[in-house]
């Protein structure tokens, strides 16, 4: 894991988790954000280095299987992503897709088991902590904007309107 993505997901944790004072919302949107992102990485990476690698896809289609349900999950909770971050997100996702000359190498990204194991390359970590940052900000919005009680007091919510 990189360092960037465990401090995203402790900056998430503890502004929904402490500020907000809503843990639930932390936990189901730091893990769907995460697991958004490594789902649309997971498919991207097999469709633009592993098209034709079956087992490849097995392994995202696991991968999807594993984790879809987090993101179902912060939709129903109420997490709806912020448009504006997620539009940033896509803007980035796709400048890190892309080859520009001299700016971009076109989704290469410093991966040790994927094969990389020369010196870090600069320009497409950046590309992926923007790309990735960006998404925890649409999450971290869309928890933040929640208004509904938690599942803990949503009880005592119904008890008091029908008094």
């Amino acid at each position: 894991m990189r360092w960037t993505t465990l401090a995203t997901g402790i900056f998430i944790l503890i502004v929904i988790g402490l500020v907000k004072r809503r843990p639930d919302l932390a936990i189901v949107s730091a893990v769907g954000w995460a697991g958004g992102f490594e789902l649309t990485f997971g498919i991207a990476d097999t469709l633009y280095w592993h098209p034709t690698d079956t087992v490849k896809w097995i392994a995202e289609a696991w991968q999807a299987a594993a984790l879809i349900g987090w993101v179902f999950l912060a939709h129903a909770m109420g997490i709806r992503p912020s448009p504006t971050w997620v539009g940033i997100t896509a803007a980035a996702f796709a400048v890190w897709l892309t080859t520009i000359p001299g700016l971009t190498s076109g989704f290469i990204y410093n991966a040790p088991q994927t094969g990389h194991d020369g010196p870090l390359l600069i320009i497409p970590e950046i590309e992926n902590v923007v790309t990735k940052t960006s998404w925890a900000i649409a999450y971290a919005v869309g928890a933040w904007r929640v208004e509904t009680p938690p599942f803990w007091r949503r009880h005592l919510a119904a008890s008091m309107d029908t008094s």
